[in-house]
């Protein structure tokens, strides 16, 4: 079945500032363009901790389970570059899927 599969990454960086808009574009460019052939990137407003954060969801709408291995994979990436304590990874099912 179809699905919309996301990881959803924080922009702040514990003791560092935040990841920039040219941090962030380097790193889709390095990790993201490289790793997927199609995705959605949607800018966003999270709460984490208590604390207001901008975040970026990277979506990707697939039923090929090793795509969603290479979302967490970017994930990963993105934890380890940027100090992040965690990603958020989430799943919508979708009953009707048509590209027209």
């Amino acid at each position: 079945m179809m699905q919309t599969h996301s990881i959803t990454l924080g922009r702040n960086i514990p003791n560092s500032g935040k990841v920039t808009k040219q941090m962030w574009l380097d790193f889709v460019h390095n990790e993201v363009c490289t790793s997927l052939e199609y995705a959605t990137i949607t800018e966003g407003t999270g709460i984490y901790r208590g604390e207001l954060e901008q975040c970026m969801i990277i979506s990707v709408s697939t039923d090929d389970d090793s795509i969603v291995q290479t979302l967490h994979d970017i994930g990963a990436r993105y934890k380890k570059q940027f100090n992040q304590d965690c990603y958020l990874y989430s799943t919508t099912h979708n009953p009707q899927f048509v590209l027209t």
